[in-house]
């Protein structure tokens, strides 16, 4: 479910991002504390946004899609922090494939296991000796053969 941006403001009318935002600005060695520092002019630089569009932003005004997207580019700041902190999206819209299905998540970027694989897979338990055979192979002559895994199963019988 989507928020509004006008969900997200604090007592005093600004939006509770905008210190999160600043302040992640600030850590990145952008100079916010006045208008002359040289802090938006270089933000407006290194994200390609005018320096309208930067002035409303840290003024806490509603700010596009768009907007994040060339801010996240430009900064590194990552898109999910900037929609999910400005109420553009929330948690929800950035669950992991599985997490909702009950299958198993790979965050680690290791390689898993034929079993693991099977198993992440869905494939059924009377079948993973099968699968997992055919996926040793598949490996095992993708190594032997310069990288390509095709016919190396069938060549095996």
């Amino acid at each position: 479910m989507r928020r509004r941006d006008n969900d997200q403001e604090s007592a005093g009318g600004l939006p509770k991002w905008l210190p999160w935002l600043t302040g992640t600005l600030t850590d990145l060695g952008y100079d916010l504390s006045s208008e002359r520092s040289g802090g938006r002019a270089k933000l407006a630089r290194d994200t390609g946004l005018s320096q309208g569009i930067i002035t409303r932003l840290l003024a806490g005004q509603p700010v596009s899609y768009e907007t994040l997207l060339t801010l996240s580019r430009g900064t590194g700041i990552p898109i999910r922090d900037l929609l999910i902190r400005t109420g553009k999206a929330t948690e929800d819209d950035f669950s992991l494939p599985g997490t909702k299905t009950g299958h198993p998540e790979v965050l680690s970027g290791k390689q898993l296991s034929p079993e693991e694989v099977a198993v992440a897979a869905g494939v059924p338990e009377e079948d993973r000796p099968w699968f997992v055979t055919m996926l040793r192979r598949m490996r095992k002559s993708g190594t032997d053969n310069g990288g390509s895994s095709a016919g190396g199963a069938a060549a095996e019988g």
